[in-house]
């Protein structure tokens, strides 16, 4: 157990040279490669596609060049097939043999069949690793009391969280989103948590419902720090400062889980990107062109599709997986002067609207948004009257007033949030104001974008 003073839970792994993290990255994305081409038909078949063995990928610039091995899409099917010809549902990427997977994960499934996550006995100590340098990275220390209000029904952001919460000795409250906003602040006022861990759009849910469900607001609720994933809103600013300023709490993004991924915003005042904490696990920096899939140089500032590698993983390792989000690396130092890479989530690549040759992802609206809250609650969605990614302009924007705003106030709100639109997102919007309350809230992942077309 590290020093309580410390900031790093694993102090040698998480300042590690940039010479010695890319010599071990090396070593082991060599060996995993050789373990998935051994154990799995699945990356068997795709080595033999591209006419290579893992003997021959030798260099960091052997290992970019090898093209996309996995997509999310790619993913489903061959957990589908393995279903059907296998007699397990953990797809054809599975290596570890089946008696060794001991822990089960999922997506929602909100949209079809979810996709599972395996785990053995050793892939469940290296996320409990993983997750406690992040956790105590924001401040969570043994015996603190961390209300759980993500999803627990087989989210990745759920069993597995709590999981490496107990392992590092604070004491969660699993909660769980499922379990209804008066259920989960009846325990935050009977545990006094420091902690809730929770998606933005929860977090803003909670705002508005706590002092109808518990007759108090939530900055009285004694919680120091937010930690937030599952979707935009941590890492942008006018998310951010509202949910500061509404809890009394430091706000925290972090994007990770599974497969060894970890990586989290630091306490900086400004918003610098999430710093990489488990680069001797897993690369989540390699990027490459979203059109062309060729490799990205690896600068400060780049912007590109992640693509996903795990190489300390046994279940159902991902292996050059493109996981369909945008991401910006930083390698500049952070002013908080914490050592490493960082990255920002920009979007996932499927959200992205084409307005008058303009890229535009719903997040970034969002975040204007919140900008003119009181006057707004922040609560938006961007109306989508033929499929994406390009639009019939202007883009059709609903937005829910602000309690209390009078009919002739709402012409100098829209020209002003207009305004602010054109200012940085560079498209001219239409804007429709609804009341407050009209939107649907999730207590999981918020919804921005309303489909109006029949999907083909």
């Amino acid at each position: 157990m590290p020093d309580r003073a410390s900031p790093y839970w694993n102090e040698a792994a998480e300042t590690r040279p940039e010479e010695e993290i890319r010599d071990l990255q090396m070593r082991k994305i060599r060996r995993q490669l050789a373990y998935c081409h051994e154990h799995s038909p699945y990356y068997r078949e795709k080595f033999r596609q591209i006419g290579a063995l893992p003997a021959e990928i030798r260099t960091w610039e052997d290992f970019r060049r090898l093209p996309v091995m996995l997509t999310p899409e790619q993913y489903k099917e061959q957990q589908e097939q393995s279903s059907a010809e296998d007699g397990h549902p953990y797809g054809r990427i599975l290596c570890a043999p089946l008696r060794e997977v001991i822990g089960v994960a999922s997506t929602s499934g909100t949209t079809g069949r979810p996709t599972l996550t395996a785990f053995t006995r050793r892939d469940i100590d290296s996320t409990n690793e993983v997750l406690a340098r992040a956790f105590w990275r924001i401040g969570i220390r043994p015996g603190d009391t961390v209300l759980h209000a993500f999803g627990l029904s087989m989210w990745v952001a759920g069993i597995p969280l709590v999981r490496a919460l107990e392992a590092m000795g604070a004491r969660p409250i699993a909660v769980g989103a499922e379990g209804g906003t008066e259920r989960l602040l009846l325990f935050a006022r009977l545990t006094r948590p420091s902690v809730l861990l929770c998606t933005p759009s929860f977090a803003e849910h909670l705002i508005e419902r706590a002092p109808e469900v518990a007759g108090i607001e939530v900055g009285e609720l004694g919680i120091q720090r937010i930690f937030c994933c599952g979707e935009p809103g941590a890492g942008l600013p006018e998310v951010r400062k509202k949910l500061a300023n509404a809890w009394g709490a430091k706000i925290y993004d972090f994007a990770g889980g599974p497969w060894g991924i970890s990586s989290v915003s630091c306490h900086h005042d400004d918003y610098q990107g999430m710093h990489l904490l488990s680069e001797d696990y897993c690369l989540h920096y390699d990027l490459i062109d979203p059109q062309t899939r060729a490799p990205m140089e690896l600068s400060d500032g780049v912007i590109g599709a992640a693509v996903f590698t795990t190489y300390d993983w046994d279940a159902a390792p991902p292996v050059k997986f493109l996981l369909n989000d945008l991401n910006q690396i930083h390698t500049s130092p952070c002013p908080c002067g914490m050592p490493g890479k960082r990255r920002r989530i920009l979007g996932r690549i499927d959200d992205l609207l084409i307005v008058k040759g303009i890229n535009v992802y719903p997040a970034a609206i969002r975040n204007v948004v919140n900008g003119f809250v009181p006057r707004v609650t922040g609560e938006m969605r961007v109306v989508l009257h033929e499929p994406p990614p390009r639009v019939t302009t202007p883009l059709h924007i609903k937005i829910e007033r602000g309690a209390g705003v009078a009919d002739a106030d709402l012409a100098e709100l829209e020209r002003q949030i207009g305004a602010r639109i054109r200012d940085l997102l560079r498209f001219t919007p239409r804007i429709e104001f609804v009341a407050p309350a009209t939107l649907a809230r999730s207590t999981l992942k918020g919804k921005l974008i309303e489909r109006m077309y029949q999907p083909s």
